[in-house]
């Protein structure tokens, strides 16, 4: 008993609580939130350098302001993301060739009015704030005799240029895609938006990363309750770090467990203008070239910019042969597997005939052989991606064509295998996006093993409990199946099909609109109403 107790007591072995929450962990002590700029110059030298210690990048710039009575002035940046040949333009010449002083002596208001000339200045009186400014890619100017310090906006461009979309291209859409820049982005949303309505909000995630998010939503149009929602869950996020969009997503969605998931992601600035002018909320964050959405419902995950850059029939004809491809990606392995397992009476007599003949000598039952096949090209999928470009490409077109042929001259597997194998390949890469496709790709194996076990039983139930599944998911409170469930006049409007724009005249009613009107009717075109003569054309010519 004894010799626990002094395990436990014993000096320098202190228990730590790993329960404390990370916010907890990283506050500042109060006494250093607190802690005020110092009016003398050298005092808060001492500081920043007790603040940044170990940072091999922070610069301490010392200059005098003035050439008649001089006055000492500090500028504190970190080298990488701040622009020098910039801060020494608006910055530091300015300051050091100013002819005369005031004779109240140099005042940061003065500074502010007369000599800076930067375009975006702050003034704090915290250290606290002070060094977050510094460590965001702010500089710090400190003057002597003054207890404040004045914070401008000089950075470096260290992000990559606007380039394509590369997960989402499109034939006649715009090609220009977001990047890890946030006001990059938030340029390229203002150039299609130019409206007063477009309000942009910013919360800082995360207490080591402070990433910014900016919620975008436009005034008068999406549902007050919905930005408040969004809102709430961003603030309720308390992680050291946010560094990538999905970690938002996972956060913020209504059902953390599904595979399906309720916030829509892109890297094409006009999908979220499509998206913002319906009434829906985004959110984009720095550091990251994908934006979200909110609420995404099933219908939106099937939708491309082409469905409403070529004609409304042809739009129509592919949403279609999309939603097609989607059932044929998830259930034809399966359905194939329980058809020769347990229903061989459905398939005719000579295809049936074929097929048993091709996989004679075939030592693997027909899962074991789907199985083998499906996992084989997932791999060879994303071995594809993992790889440079061009190798990738040559990796997953050499690699399938050599792998299957090989494999069938093997007897490993059937050819009807391949060719199922590959349709169902084809059909998995008409799914428009990304987070569907994937989920689809999983979705597969279990359809696969229920239709092995139980037949079309099994596929049946399988798919029954998915659509229940479906029917029980919310977006922000909006069903995920919505207008399909509950049943709407939209789902033939912009969901299955793609109605002329002169039939859109209401927004989604299932986001709640504060106005859902459009536009107003009487917008469809028509041939002139009186016909127009050679002659009269000819005279009106001249």
């Amino acid at each position: 008993m004894f010799r626990l107790i002094s395990r436990i007591t014993r000096p320098g072995k202190k228990r730590h609580n790993n329960s404390t929450r990370p916010q907890e962990r990283c506050k500042v002590a109060p006494s250093e939130e607190k802690r005020q700029v110092a009016a003398g110059l050298e005092q808060n030298k001492k500081i920043v350098h007790e603040v940044f210690d170990r940072c091999a990048d922070l610069v301490v710039r010392e200059f005098l302001i003035g050439r008649v009575n001089p006055v000492r002035a500090m500028a504190v940046f970190l080298d990488p993301l701040v622009n020098r040949d910039l801060m020494s333009e608006f910055l530091a010449h300015p300051l050091m060739e100013v002819d005369r002083v005031p004779p109240a002596g140099v005042t940061l208001d003065w500074l502010k009015e007369r000599v800076v000339t930067a375009g975006s200045i702050l003034e704090k009186r915290r250290w606290v704030e002070a060094g977050n400014g510094i460590a965001k890619g702010l500089v710090a100017l400190f003057v002597d005799g003054q207890s404040r310090v004045i914070l401008l906006d000089i950075p470096e461009v260290t992000s990559r240029a606007i380039s394509q979309p590369i997960s989402e291209q499109t034939l006649r859409g715009s090609a220009d895609a977001f990047n890890e820049d946030r006001r990059t982005n938030l340029a390229l949303l203002r150039k299609r938006l130019r409206s007063t309505r477009l309000a942009v909000e910013n919360l800082e995630l995360g207490t080591v990363t402070k990433n910014v998010v900016s919620i975008v939503y436009l005034k008068g149009y999406a549902d007050g309750g919905l930005v408040d929602e969004v809102k709430t869950r961003l603030r309720r996020i308390e992680i050291d770090g946010i560094l990538n969009s999905e970690q938002v997503t996972e956060f913020i969605q209504d059902s953390p467990y599904s595979l399906f998931s309720g916030v829509g992601t892109t890297e094409r600035p006009d999908i979220i203008a499509a998206n913002l002018l319906e009434g829906r909320v985004g959110l984009i964050l720095g550091n990251t070239p994908y934006a979200l959405f909110v609420p995404a419902t099933l219908g939106v995950f099937m939708q491309t910019p082409d469905d409403y850059s070529n004609r409304y029939w042809y739009g129509s004809f592919i949403r279609l042969l999309r939603w097609a491809g989607l059932f044929i990606a998830l259930l034809m392995p399966g359905f194939y597997i329980a058809v020769l397992s347990f229903h061989q009476e459905m398939v005719p007599t000579v295809l049936f005939t074929t097929i048993m003949a091709d996989r004679e000598g075939v030592p693997f039952p027909i899962f074991v052989e789907a199985l083998i096949m499906e996992l084989a090209f997932e791999m060879l999928r994303e071995a594809g991606v993992r790889l440079p470009r061009p190798f990738g490409q040559t990796i997953s077109i050499v690699g399938a064509i050599v792998i299957g042929q090989a494999a069938v001259s093997a007897r490993l597997v059937s050819t009807g295998m391949v060719v199922v194998v590959a349709l169902t390949a084809v059909a998995s890469y008409t799914v428009a996006t990304i987070p569907l496709a994937s989920v689809v790709r999983l979705l597969r194996f279990i359809f696969m093993f229920a239709g092995s076990g139980f037949g079309l039983f099994g596929v049946t139930a399988a798919m029954s409990l998915l659509t229940f599944h479906l029917c029980a998911l919310r977006s922000f409170g909006v069903p995920y199946l919505s207008p399909a469930a509950p049943l709407s006049p939209d789902i033939l409007r912009d969901t299955l099909v793609r109605v002329p724009v002169w039939m859109m005249r209401r927004r989604p009613r299932f986001l709640n609109p504060k106005d859902p009107v459009r536009q107003p009717a009487g917008h469809k075109p028509h041939p002139p109403a009186g016909r127009i003569s050679g002659r009269r054309r000819k005279k009106g010519g001249r």
